[in-house]
């Protein structure tokens, strides 16, 4: 009787199974796995798993060059056994070139259009882009032409822009004589418990009285501390730097610097933040070091696509930070907005208007170049710093 129990409870097992009906792991891939060139897309951005769990950390994917490429990872199934998981990407480029001009260019007659820095016309792929006029035009007459730029990439990406050119007998030089905009009215608009009013120089201040600088209601200053590089391939510490950070300091204002530079590439870009840390010679600062890239002018001279130049400020601002430093990087608003790519970075905002519209997170706002301080003989660049 007992065997014939032992026999009916097994004969049981087998038909309704003794081992435990796990659900099936379901891996989703993203309906679109064409991915934009230089785009920060990490591992887990790509696919969603169900009844798994996933092995392989979170990385970023590599989406420096175009083309197919093969993403595997390990996870393990709704079984705890370990499985492995390959699908493929594709690295695109569908982004139009950027062209950056003005709706209205006037010239003297007789005088030549230079269209090599008129736009600025760049790419996030292509290291030179180069725009065509279409339509016609004579600058040896006096008239107004409706014309288009064209820029097109090697991906057959397309962009084109409407401008007039205007060309007169005669050009009457503009006067540079901005509206001064005194700290004490600065003050009183933008300070408040939550931020602090401060300036950036450099040797074009002459020399600066930090004393009366700070009496005026100034918390901070931004110094150059040179730039590079030049003509000769070499870094130039601004010839008021030594004296700048150290009245700055003796009159009790907090101190950041910045380097304005002309790096064509990433070895440049690190060359120059290690000329700045063996400059400082351990200097303690009490604000970030700024990287200052705008030589936009001559962009298209400069043979680097927009995505070059964003790995250009990383690298300087990398190294600095590797040394123990806040880095910054400065820009305004429209180039932040349009070429800048680099948010997880502290941002330094120029924008001269009374209160800015730029959306993006920013840690400092330079407001004007026409502030008046007492202590500095000259117009001044006047910030407000967030805390």
């Amino acid at each position: 009787c007992v065997m014939k129990k032992i026999i009916i409870i097994f004969l049981i097992l087998i038909l309704c199974g003794c081992n435990k009906n796990y659900p099936n792991t379901i891996i989703k891939l993203n309906e679109n796995l064409n991915i934009e060139y230089a785009n920060k897309i990490y591992l887990y951005d790509l696919f969603t798993i169900t009844n798994g769990t996933i092995i392989t950390e979170n990385y970023l994917i590599d989406t420096s060059y175009l083309g197919k490429k093969q993403i595997t990872f390990d996870y393990k199934n709704s079984n705890n056994k370990k499985k492995k998981y390959s699908f493929e990407i594709n690295i695109v480029d569908t982004t139009p070139p950027l062209i950056l001009s003005e709706s209205t260019y006037t010239i003297e007659k007789g005088e030549t259009f230079d269209i090599k820095n008129k736009p600025l016309c760049g790419d996030n792929y292509d290291k030179n882009i180069t725009c065509i006029i279409k339509g016609n035009y004579n600058t040896n007459k006096v008239g107004n032409y409706n014309l288009k730029f064209i820029a097109k990439d090697s991906n057959n990406n397309y962009s084109e822009k409407d401008f007039t050119l205007v060309i007169k007998d005669h050009i009457d030089k503009p006067i540079y004589n901005p509206k001064p905009k005194y700290i004490k009215d600065l003050i009183k608009t933008y300070k408040t418990n939550e931020n602090e009013i401060g300036i950036d120089v450099s040797t074009w201040q002459g020399d600066i009285d930090f004393k009366k600088v700070k009496e005026s209601g100034i918390d901070f200053v931004m110094i150059r501390i040179g730039y590079g590089y030049n003509r000769d391939n070499e870094n130039i510490l601004d010839n008021k730097f030594i004296q700048n950070i150290k009245n700055a300091k003796y009159a009790g204002l907090k101190v950041g610097i910045y380097f304005y530079s002309y790096a064509r590439n990433e070895t440049e870009a690190k060359n120059q933040a290690n000329w700045v840390i063996n400059m400082l010679n351990n200097e303690k600062l009490d604000l970030p070091i700024a990287f200052d890239w705008e030589d936009w002018e001559e962009f298209n001279s400069y043979n680097i696509s927009f995505t070059d130049l964003n790995n250009i400020a990383k690298t300087f601002i990398e190294t600095i930070e590797k040394k123990g430093y806040d880095g910054m990087l400065y820009g305004s608003a429209t180039y932040l907005h349009r070429i800048w790519n680099l948010n997880d970075y502290k941002i330094w905002l120029a924008h001269y208007t009374n209160k800015t519209d730029y959306p993006n997170k920013y840690n400092m706002w330079q407001l004007t170049n026409s502030g008046v301080v007492d202590g500095i003989d000259s117009f001044v660049d006047i910030n407000i710093l967030y805390n």
